[in-house]
């Protein structure tokens, strides 16, 4: 449980038995527990409905949706890759024409010059042009498309079980925000109670001392119980306004909600089996295995050679003529002489299987991380499984003792009451009767709370969240 308890009993100062003669003053026990509950406003909000709000309002859910939509995007871009490309391109120049004879290899900068040769430099500029397009298709690729669509589907499986991984998570995260807020509410009205008694405790007691019929350190220890108690109420309040704004975070509304249903503080769930149901994590876990086992395969199959059938059509003008003769206007940019070429070339790049090799191990390496990771999960759902049963038995089992446990510490209240007045028990027995019925009365309220907390923890060890309704009797 995640509610503090009763601070530890503190023995009272002789001289104040008095203040155990206000207690019967105050009235019966049961009078003062039986405050009702403020109404809540409106119709109560469900769990179902508060998950449903989860799903469609929580900005972080909306955004794995998001990343779900660009992995099937990157799928769709990726069949495009197998359409031919055509690239056209043009260019307009005005320069020299000075050439020498010789080969240079298209390295860094260089800038290729054509023309006539002749014994001197001229640098008298002429107007030239070029325009071309080029079409390139790649029919095989000897296994490199197929994988790059295997790696793009994975990622789109992987970025799915990602959002389905978050919304379970947040289902848990609503839910058990949800139980820990009743949980706070049913101990704050306990807290309420405890103000109220001692509140008129501390009415009686000062109205005693006034007369003169009690000492005023009695007057002076009641004014301290009910500041105490006003404190623990102050604390819980806090607590409450906490787990209010968490909820309301988590569900994606601004300020507060409405008052969540109470069932899950008054009814006991049933024992009902898990269900074998693939768990959202260990599925998330298996598509990011999947992914890391794609991309290795995408990386080997690099070093293939690629096929390409190319065609290109592409035109030329120059201010220089075939005869020697110079235009110097901008007749020379016209295009004047066109060509066309088709043909099949190959790609290979021989020395990048090292660097291959290396990569794809990188890749392999991590993905045999990501199985480790796996076999983790397994092993930590499991002993979750474990716990959950064992933490929901014993949560029957305590709400098999709470109600021993109130009527028990009742009737030890009465009885301490009584040998009190019979001169037979002291003060500070009273007192340890007193927290004794307090700490029962908070147990009881959230002894059914704690079952269901614990059918919360069965779900999350499931990963099935339809289970945690199954235990809702419609």
């Amino acid at each position: 449980m995640f509610f503090p308890f009763v601070p530890p009993v503190r023995r009272l100062p002789a001289g104040s038995g008095w203040l155990l003669v206000a207690l019967l003053l105050a009235g019966p026990v049961s009078q003062a527990q039986q405050r009702p509950v403020r109404p809540a406003t409106g119709r109560p909000l469900s769990l179902k409905e508060a998950l449903e709000l989860a799903r469609t309002q929580a900005p972080h859910l909306q955004a794995k949706a998001y990343q779900v939509q660009a992995a099937e995007a990157e799928i769709t871009q990726t069949k495009t890759q197998r359409l031919p490309s055509v690239r056209l391109s043009g260019q307009v120049s005005y320069g020299s024409t000075n050439a020498v004879a010789g080969t240079m290899l298209p390295v860094g900068t260089i800038i290729p010059s054509s023309g006539s040769l002749s014994g001197v430099n001229s640098y008298n500029a002429v107007f030239g042009s070029m325009g071309t397009a080029l079409a390139e298709w790649s029919p095989v690729t000897f296994g490199q498309y197929p994988a790059q669509r295997a790696r793009a589907e994975a990622a789109r499986s992987f970025a799915q079980a990602d959002a389905d991984n978050e919304l379970f998570t947040q289902q848990l995260r609503v839910a058990q925000t949800y139980l820990d807020l009743l949980a706070t509410q049913s101990l704050r009205r306990v807290r309420e109670q405890d103000v109220q008694r001692v509140a008129v405790l501390h009415k009686t007691i000062t109205r005693l001392t006034l007369h003169g019929l009690r000492p005023g350190v009695d007057s002076t220890l009641a004014r301290a119980t009910a500041a105490q108690s006003q404190l623990a109420l102050l604390t819980v309040r806090e607590q409450e306004a906490d787990r209010q704004a968490r909820l309301s975070t988590l569900l994606g509304q601004p300020g507060a909600i409405r008052q969540p249903d109470t069932l899950y503080n008054q009814l006991l769930p049933p024992a009902l089996a898990p269900p074998a149901a693939t768990h959202p994590t260990l599925g998330l876990q298996q598509r990011a295995i999947d992914l890391g086992q794609a991309r290795e395969t995408v990386i080997r199959r690099q070093y293939r050679p690629r096929l390409s059938l190319l065609g290109a059509t592409w035109g030329r003008g120059s201010g220089l003529g075939y005869n020697g003769q110079t235009d110097y206007g901008l007749g020379g940019a016209a295009p004047t002489r066109f060509n066309y070429a088709v043909g099949v070339g190959v790609v290979f790049d021989l020395l990048d299987w090292p660097r291959v090799q290396a990569q794809a191990k990188a890749e392999n390496l991590r993905t045999q991380g990501l199985q480790a990771e796996y076999r983790q999960q397994q092993l930590e759902l499991s002993n979750q499984a474990t716990l959950a049963q064992e933490r929901l038995q014993l949560a029957a089992e305590r709400a098999r003792q709470a109600p021993l446990q109130l009527a028990a510490a009742r009737q030890a209240y009465r009885q301490k009451l009584a040998l009190y007045n019979s001169g037979l028990a002291t003060v500070v027995d009273v007192t340890q009767a007193l927290y004794g019925l307090q700490q029962a009365e908070q147990d009881q309220v959230l002894t059914a709370n704690a079952a269901w907390q614990a059918v919360l923890l069965q779900t999350a060890a499931a990963g099935d969240f339809s289970f945690f309704f199954n235990h809702v009797t419609p």
